[in-house]
């Protein structure tokens, strides 16, 4: 994946409460525009993304049982396909702008392309470190004493 991270997360309260929480926040018929999230809820694990947010990546969450611990998710933020080729593309855009004015001597016009391409690589970037950190302040709102550890590689 182009974007993947773990995390471990684990809450004082049970998961069905924490699921029935995410699961009221899902956008499910055409006028719950007050809705959060977009995705699905089963048993066990859930798979939502932020609804405004098209590009938003995607938070998939899978409940674990371990010894002598609370309730525990593992989860996994990941952006889906569609995202990582929309952001391929505007890159091979903006550097085959730079390219094609390089070629033709105008390097003014390069370098602002190089720029643009940077700061649209940061962008992608800056959004979804947003998501996440709008992500896990709401978990933290579902329980405050929930315990946020990401998952070395």
């Amino acid at each position: 994946m182009f974007f993947k991270s773990k995390y471990i997360i684990e809450f004082s309260k049970p998961k069905e409460e924490i699921l029935d929480d995410i699961d009221k926040n899902l956008y499910k018929k055409f006028f719950d525009w007050n809705k959060r999230f977009a995705g699905k809820v089963s048993d066990n694990s859930f798979d939502v993304k932020f609804f405004q947010d098209k590009m938003s990546p995607y938070f998939e969450g899978k409940f674990v049982g371990k010894e002598n611990k609370p309730e525990s998710i593992e989860l996994t933020v990941y952006s889906d396909v569609f995202s990582i080729l929309g952001s391929i593309f505007e890159i091979m855009i903006f550097l085959g702008f730079a390219i094609a004015f390089f070629l033709q001597e105008n390097y003014l016009w390069t370098i602002a392309m190089v720029i643009i391409y940077i700061l649209i690589v940061l962008s992608h970037r800056v959004r979804i470190n947003n998501a996440k950190d709008n992500f896990f302040e709401y978990l933290e709102k579902l329980d405050t004493f929930s315990k946020i550890v990401p998952v070395k590689k």
